[in-house]
């Protein structure tokens, strides 16, 4: 169990920690709320080709669903044939059904460590896990240039955190048509729809026992969601061959 903790220590806390710092004392002016978006869109950065990889698998995944409908009907009563048809048709479009989760499942484990960045502090104590390139900032200062305290939670912000992470899922969800009696139960669409008004309203009420850091932290990605989930659509159905360097 303690090689566990140190792992995730030294691969997940400690650099999203050292980014935070650094993000904080390479400002001209030390706000944690400048120092938060500066951050959030290096993490994006480094995260964008499999965010954008993710996105064109759910795009793809809509566009099958017409053809999954019918596989469904000729191996209505042959589930064994059903599943092997079903992977084939993934196969030769070269679709992975669960890549549109995976960055939610990648996304985790960043939010919990960055959920104990942001409660803790910059606490003395952890000065010892600064590399050497970043500065020691001495104390961070919560309270932000709005005026609000990143270390509480904060309504307010989460109601903002909620409308964007709505239309941020709005805008990926692929029009397709309406499923037929015959439909499968296609776990990539259902988690969307299930998506789209469920995280809002858990973000919501989660928005006012975490750090309103956490809340800003998520509010700035799914501002880069919309504008990336935006520039596919207008790229077309297929979207882009290759994610735009900032997204």
């Amino acid at each position: 169990m303690s090689f566990l903790l140190l792992l995730y220590t030294e691969l997940i806390w400690r650099p999203l920690f050292n980014g935070l710092v650094l993000s904080y004392t390479i400002l001209p002016i030390h706000d944690l709320g400048f120092a938060i978006i500066l951050f959030t869109a290096a993490i994006r950065l480094l995260m964008a080709p499999l965010m954008w990889r993710g996105q064109k698998a759910q795009n793809a995944m809509a566009r099958l669903q017409p053809e999954l409908g019918r596989i469904k009907a000729q191996y209505k009563n042959d589930r064994e044939g059903f599943s092997r048809a079903t992977m084939e048709l993934y196969a030769r479009h070269k679709v992975n059904p669960f890549s549109g989760c995976l960055t939610l499942l990648v996304q985790l484990p960043i939010l919990i460590a960055l959920f104990s960045v942001f409660r803790d502090g910059f606490n003395p104590d952890h000065a010892r896990y600064l590399y050497t390139f970043v500065a020691n900032p001495g104390v961070i200062n919560p309270i932000t240039f709005l005026g609000l305290d990143l270390s509480k939670g904060s309504l307010a912000l989460g109601v903002v955190a909620a409308l964007t992470q709505y239309f941020a899922t709005k805008v990926t969800i692929m029009p397709q048509p309406a499923p037929g009696p015959d439909a499968p139960n296609d776990f990539s669409r259902i988690f969307q729809q299930q998506a789209l008004y469920l995280l809002p309203v858990i973000i919501l009420i989660w928005s006012r026992s975490l750090p309103a850091a956490l809340t800003l932290y998520w509010t700035v990605l799914n501002l880069f969601g919309i504008v990336q989930g935006v520039i596919m659509k207008k790229n077309g159905a297929d979207g882009a061959q290759s994610a735009p360097a900032l997204l």
